[in-house]
């Protein structure tokens, strides 16, 4: 059989983009900084580059951004609210998971049709390859006369005689009625059954919605999160540029300070980190192709998204409290408990093997034939009869009892694996809130730290500009400017995913979101 490569559907890959965006640029930077660290001091005081080719050409200045923004892109931008109603709308897995609620409501009606008489009329028209007749054999019987003078015995003999019953074309109208009465509790058991079974259908209708929901949250953020990044990158290529422009300009300019050496290295780290960008660009493509795809949409259609900025880190919960929401929202031990409710029922329908089975029934036919006598003579034609069954099993080679002894051991099962599951959800919850709290802190370490790290890059242009500081130490401060700038942003980003994951779990603050779009009836674009 022939190997074919795994391919890695599209949503997760965008995920694995936007994840791996800051890690991407964070080593983009990284290795311009080795690239550029080693650079001797170019410091010039006799030349001031700002006053041949402006001050934009300088790195301390803010340049305008070079790249043009992605095309094809929606007329009106959609906020998280319009993102959901929208998929919610035009996604195929809710409309999946409708039609398996559907699917469950048949099956209960299907199981509640056995309280029902049940009434079946048939027709049957037969030919024969003869008319059916009766044979009355030959037949010799003795009789006494009185004749006056005394009796006298005769005998008479009856020949063989065919007895015609009816025509060979023979046509028949039935009615039957039945009506079950008593079965050991299997009818019962069973709309049980079908009960748990669409108790679970409707618990995997809002699974399908809350996981929607919670994939729309992480992409949605994710599509920021990577034009974020790229906004990063750009600036960073349009500092590195400025420098490579500086350092061009001392080396053309006869200066001492700056070698063919260091003008090369910015020219390298320019080169490497366009290369980086370019891939940040497909990492926002990729995101929105995700986003997009989420949303039921085309795969060439483009989504943009309002929000520019990631919001701030969400508090984080309380844990106990998390874990209680979730043993009482939770989809999955909801569908289980369902699960088990179905297993009781046909651990019932198991055992009323045992019992009999107890209805009534009757019959009504009559039967159209051009022959008018024997079987079909006139008031023959028309019967009906009506009786009462009753089933008892006595031996099936001990099918139910293994049947029972399984239904048992499945009980069993299902009662470990229910402690299994609970604890993974606890589990899950944690892991959340753990993950919640840690994007939160590093998030407001991110802050302080980008806050200090702009102060100190803005001191060192300034001290670039008055000479007291060489190029290796702008590059540093502008590299780890660009560096805490992309890290508070994956923090912020990995708590609203924290935040979702931990929702999706305790089924929270997505049914909030599903309220507020009204399942997709409301806030759309």
């Amino acid at each position: 059989m022939a190997v074919a490569r795994e391919r890695t559907p599209l949503p997760v890959l965008a995920g694995q983009a936007v994840s791996q965006g800051v890690a991407l640029l964070a080593a983009g930077l990284l290795v311009t900084a080795l690239s550029c660290l080693a650079a001797p001091p170019a410091l010039a005081r006799d030349a001031d580059p700002a006053r041949e080719r402006g001050a934009a050409c300088t790195p301390c200045a803010a340049s305008r951004p070079r790249h043009p923004e992605s095309a094809q892109s929606p007329s009106r931008p959609l906020e998280l609210a319009q993102c959901i109603a929208l998929a919610l709308r035009n996604n195929a897995a809710p409309a999946a998971a409708r039609e398996g609620l559907a699917i469950a409501e048949a099956q209960h009606r299907q199981a509640l049709s056995a309280y029902w008489p049940q009434l079946a009329a048939t027709y049957t028209q037969t030919r024969l390859d003869r008319d059916p007749a009766f044979v009355y054999p030959e037949d010799s019987f003795n009789y006494t006369v009185d004749m006056g003078g005394g009796p006298m015995t005769m005998r008479t003999t009856v020949p063989e005689r065919r007895i015609r019953l009816a025509d060979r074309d023979i046509g028949e109208f039935r009615a039957d009625l039945g009506l079950l009465l008593y079965d050991g509790g299997r009818r019962e058991a069973r709309v049980r059954e079908a009960v748990a079974g669409r108790d679970a259908a409707v618990g995997e209708a809002r699974l399908t919605s809350l996981q929607l929901v919670h994939d729309v949250t992480t992409r949605y953020y994710g599509v920021v999160l990577a034009r974020a990044l790229r906004d990063i990158g750009r600036e960073t290529v349009q500092r590195f540029e400025a420098t490579r422009e500086v350092a061009e300009h001392f080396y053309r300019g006869g200066s001492q300070r700056v070698r063919k050496t260091d003008w090369l290295r910015a020219r390298v780290a320019v080169s490497g980190m366009k290369a980086r960008l370019a891939e940040l660009d497909s990492n926002v493509e990729l995101a929105e192709s995700a986003l997009a795809n989420t949303l039921g949409l085309a795969w060439d259609d483009r989504v943009r998204v309002a929000d520019t900025e990631l919001p701030a880190a969400p508090a984080p919960g309380d844990l106990d409290g998390a874990v209680a929401d979730a043993y009482r929202l939770n989809l999955d031990l909801a569908r289980f408990d369902a699960g088990a409710r179905a297993a009781e029922a046909g651990l019932d329908d198991a055992t009323g093997e045992y019992l009999p089975v107890v209805s009534l029934f009757g019959t009504l036919s009559t039967v159209t034939n051009s022959y008018d006598g024997g079987l079909v003579g006139e008031g023959e034609r028309t019967r009906g009869a009506a009786g009462l069954t009753v089933e008892l099993p006595l031996f099936e080679g001990f099918r139910t009892r293994a049947r029972v002894e399984e239904m048992r051991a499945r009980l069993r099962q299902l009662a470990h694996q229910r402690v299994l599951l609970r604890e993974g959800v606890a589990l899950r919850v944690k892991d959340a809130v753990l993950q919640e709290r840690r994007a939160a802190r590093q998030a407001d370490i991110g802050a302080e730290t980008v806050a200090v790290a702009g102060e100190s890059r803005a001191l060192t242009e300034r001290a670039y500009r008055e000479g007291l500081v060489d190029t290796r130490e702008l590059l540093e401060a502008q590299i780890y400017e660009s560096m805490v700038r992309a890290a508070r942003l994956r923090a912020l980003y990995e708590a609203q995913a924290a935040a979702a994951a931990r929702n999706l779990v305790a089924g929270t603050e997505i049914l909030e979101h599903l309220r507020e779009v009204g399942y997709g009836a409301r806030a759309l674009p």
